[in-house]
């Protein structure tokens, strides 16, 4: 699933540092990530003073959200029974 996020302000081609925070606080809001990950996260966040590294981390932490999601629907998909949303003709 990909998500899109506003453009971030940016210095001189990179994002700022309060940027970053905000795109990585917005990734850790999505189910995969549990509370007490996000709480750390929030800890590692308070300590960076890299903007870039920061991105880095939110780039890793929404591919890891994308393969929750996947594993989740293909988990989905090889339940027995009929599909939960069937494909309606309009």
């Amino acid at each position: 699933m990909a998500l899109s996020f506003p453009t971030a302000p940016l210095v001189a081609g990179r994002p700022t540092l309060s940027a970053a925070r905000a795109r990585l606080a917005d990734v850790l809001n999505h189910p995969a990530f549990a509370a007490e990950r996000r709480h750390k996260a929030g800890e590692l966040m308070g300590t960076a003073t890299d903007p870039q590294q920061v991105s880095r981390w939110a780039a890793l932490a929404l591919r890891e959200s994308e393969q929750w999601e996947n594993a989740t629907l293909a988990r989905e998909e090889a339940q027995p029974g009929p599909p939960a949303h069937p494909a309606y003709p309009h």
